[in-house]
């Protein structure tokens, strides 16, 4: 098989893979968050964009093709937990390792909350 098209056999089988007997959407978004912190998504999301240079991330083809994966895993998970109308309080995530990034990102919404509240030129 020539290798431009392996990528994407890659994406058909994380879709096909929601028809297997022991699919379990709640492990495979358990197993992203274990994977990967805010600020690693982030940096991921960045370096897949077209006119990004990848130079800052340091992420190889094969790094980001593998979180696109997990990151279209994760979807359809969130996807299938939501139209089961799934609990989602049900899902054991821990945030003690983005605890620190999710308070950084309230005090930054927080600062242009005030400072947009206080812009009379809007």
């Amino acid at each position: 098989m020539k290798s431009n098209y392996a990528h994407l056999i890659l994406l058909d089988m994380v879709i096909y893979e929601t028809h297997r007997e022991e699919y379990d959407p709640i492990q495979n978004v358990q197993n992203f968050w274990e994977k990967y912190s805010l600020s690693t998504i982030l940096e991921h999301m960045v370096a897949l964009q077209p006119n990004v240079d990848n130079t800052e991330g340091n992420y190889s083809i094969d790094q980001l093709s593998s979180f696109s994966v997990d990151l279209l895993r994760t979807t359809i998970a969130y996807f299938m937990l939501h139209m089961d109308k799934a609990d989602l309080g049900k899902i054991q995530i821990s945030t003690s390792a983005n605890e620190e990034e999710l308070q950084a990102t309230k005090r930054i919404f927080d600062f242009f909350q005030r400072v947009s509240k206080s812009n009379t030129n809007s």
